[in-house]
């Protein structure tokens, strides 16, 4: 039994205040904001502690969500008919609940798509066309349909996203012959989602999670407009619209998005009058968080994006196959990642499940009050077309994978296997969109590197940098290891990190001669640099290093190791990107 006051039940509950207190006696001076407090890639801070929010949901009410899971929707490229009819007939047999059909070279016909789907029962497992604007396309599955006797029950998607078009190909589609096509099938195909807002090119392009809202919200009003405009009630109008929206990595703001997306859409259909049936939210795990170094590791991301969605209220989700292929191993792993999420962890159970986190609930807000004052200036802008014809919407992705591509190179964000803990594990081939806006995978930069020193190597390059540890294993094994780490970003060994290191300037010269290097990193401690640092970096520049740095930040010695040679300082917080691409280029790496 302890005695322990921490542990009294009659002991007063500490507040805020307290935490407060007990955090600045650990901080000992170092700013709280700077230290404790981090920010979303939209500007959004995120506080390292939050009180309990209120528990009452603001996701609709789904029971059959609730008792069965979300739609689990799995994406085939549209090879030939009898290949994809294969894939997608395995698929189903083994718990997918719809599929969605990529964008051939040409148009689907009915032909391709009656062959395509045969055995496929479109009543129960709806049929999503990816988001387009080929109204032949449409008008074909709308024929199947028919054929079929499925018009009345059948919940398929046709993709027809003209406005998104814009991020596709350069160029907006024809918004009013599609809104006249849905006003056209209105009646006939009463649970057919004639038109897709399509957000995904515009976050694989670089877009943080405040910009996509916006445009979702933008383009989903311009469509409405337009809809309406065609003959359709605007209850109707909101009926016929579904959105396709990005899940990644990042959980939590996952979560938060999903739910301020269907929030802020409630706003827009109440202040239209509408109070109609929760429009459909279609979560794809994000393809630009994909790594090809290390790809076992997407299947973690998209574990991670696949609770987020779930948790976040997703109607319907889907996960890419974590190596970028459509083999039978890979559409399996998609598929189980939905399964252990419904059957094992029952995610699903609860209409709101982050309802009353302090964190999310906050966010979620936050995200609202940005997202919204967004959405009325591009408003005041003229709406949606306008400004993706003025070029505004790529200048404001272009400024935030800017800023995103600044923390990567600085490692404030970090890519798992690639920008940090890189390994050479078998990689993966990331299908790439061909047009419109790029693609920005924040791995790139990284695999880049690596790929220049794998070519290197192979042509018989030699990529060694020489660590001259300084004093004990255990003086220079933390500064060893991370230099070392560091060095693999770029594809460069190290070598020399492995034992004691030199006791004076001679024996830190004589393991440099012996490595036969060009590029030195000095390791060790700050007491052993103390001593050390300034006499071994002045012996190695003496001898013939063409390049000496020191790992660890000098502080105010900086100016003083400069001036005894050492070229340049790797800490935690430099630009990693600039110090490997020099490092490349000083070991002859093109």
């Amino acid at each position: 039994m302890t005695n322990d006051d921490r542990f009294r039940i009659d002991r007063v509950p500490a507040t805020k205040d307290d935490w407060s207190d007990a955090v600045d006696g650990v901080l000992k001076g170092r700013p709280f904001e700077k230290v404790l407090v981090n920010q979303t890639a939209g500007g959004l801070d995120i506080q390292p502690l939050y009180a309990p929010a209120s528990a009452e949901p603001i996701l609709p009410v789904d029971p059959h969500r609730v008792a069965y899971g979300w739609d689990i929707r799995q994406r085939h490229e549209a090879t030939s008919p009898s290949a994809c009819q294969a894939a997608l007939l395995d698929d189903l047999e083994h718990g997918v609940t719809s599929i969605e059909l990529g964008t051939p070279a040409t148009a689907w016909g009915i032909d391709d798509l009656r062959d395509a789907l045969e055995g496929v029962l479109l009543d129960i497992a709806p049929v999503v066309l990816a988001p387009h604007t080929d109204l032949d396309s449409a008008r074909a599955l709308v024929d199947l349909l028919d054929e079929r006797g499925d018009a009345l029950t059948s919940r398929c998607w046709l993709g027809l996203d003209p406005i998104g078009a814009y991020a596709r190909n350069s160029g907006v589609g024809a918004v009013d012959e599609v809104a006249a096509f849905a006003f056209l099938i209105s009646e006939t195909h009463p649970n057919v989602v004639a038109c897709t807002i399509d957000t995904t090119r515009y976050v694989d392009a670089g877009a943080d999670e405040v910009q996509e809202i916006t445009w979702m919200l933008a383009s989903g009003v311009a469509t409405l407009r337009a809809l309406e405009a065609a003959g359709l009630p605007v209850e109707r109008a909101a009926a016929t619209i579904g959105f396709r929206v990005v899940a990644d990595a990042d959980q939590f703001l996952t979560i938060a998005r999903l739910r301020a997306a269907r929030s802020l859409w409630g706003s827009v259909l109440a202040a239209c009058g509408v109070d109609a049936r929760p429009s459909q939210f279609h979560a794809v795990t994000s393809p630009a968080m994909f790594s090809r170094r290390d790809a076992a590791v997407n299947m973690l991301r998209s574990t991670s994006a696949a609770f987020g969605a779930g948790v976040g209220g997703a109607d319907s989700v889907t996960v890419l196959p974590f190596d970028g292929s459509d083999s039978t191993l890979a559409r399996r792993n998609a598929r189980n990642i939905h399964h252990l999420l419904i059957e094992e962890s029952g995610i699903n159970r609860l209409v709101d499940p982050a309802a009353g986190s302090g964190f999310v609930e906050s966010l979620t807000d936050r995200l609202c009050d940005a997202a919204w004052s967004a959405f009325q200036q591009v408003e005041a802008d003229g709406g949606m077309v306008a400004v993706l014809e003025s070029g505004a919407v790529e200048t404001a992705i272009d400024t935030a994978w800017s800023a995103r591509l600044a923390r990567l190179a600085t490692r404030t964000e970090s890519v798992t296997g690639v920008s940090e803990f890189p390994d050479d594990a078998p990689g993966a081939v990331i299908p790439e969109p061909v047009g419109g806006f790029p693609f920005r995978r924040p791995a790139a930069p990284f695999e880049t590197l690596r790929d220049a020193a794998d070519r290197a190597r192979d042509t018989g390059e030699s990529l060694v940098v020489h660590l001259a540890t300084l004093g004990s294993l255990a003086d220079h094994t933390a500064r060893s290891t991370w230099i070392t780490n560091f060095l693999a970003v770029g594809g460069l060994d190290a070598i020399g990190g492995d034992a004691d290191g030199a006791a004076s300037a001679a024996d830190a010269v004589a393991a440099f001669e012996q490595a036969g290097a060009s590029v030195v990193v000095l390791c060790s401690s700050d007491p052993v640099y103390a001593e050390l640092a300034v006499p071994a970096a002045t012996a190695l520049k003496a001898v013939g290093a063409d390049f000496v740095a020191l790992a660890g930040h000098p502080g105010e010695r900086r100016d003083e190791l400069a001036s005894a040679g050492v070229d340049a300082f790797f800490h935690v917080g430099i630009d990693v990107l600039a110090a490997l691409t020099d490092l490349h280029e000083r070991l002859g790496v093109l």
